[in-house]
């Protein structure tokens, strides 16, 4: 499976999730400040929301990649994983 976000939807997930850590995390006064601003450093138009975008897209990726399992069926009904066929 190929899921890639784009810079608008990557931003939506990074405002959402700041957001509840924000309000339900219990964190500190100051522990919200540095999220605030960390969260404004990637603010649209900022190189580092676009940085972020990357590897925000490469770690999807990689998880799932890794938590799929795709199957082939071979002749004479054997099931062989993908996972073990393919070296990385």
């Amino acid at each position: 499976m190929n899921v890639i976000l784009d810079l608008d939807e990557v931003h939506a997930v990074l405002a959402r999730v700041t957001g509840r850590v924000i309000d339900d995390a219990g964190l500190s006064e100051a522990g919200c400040e540095a999220i605030r601003r960390w969260r404004l450093d990637h603010d649209h138009g900022t190189q580092a929301l676009d940085d972020f975008v990357v590897g925000f897209n490469e770690a999807l990726g990689n998880h799932i990649d890794d938590s799929t399992s795709r199957r082939l069926r071979l002749r004479g009904g054997i099931v062989v994983s993908l996972k073990d066929t393919v070296k990385r």
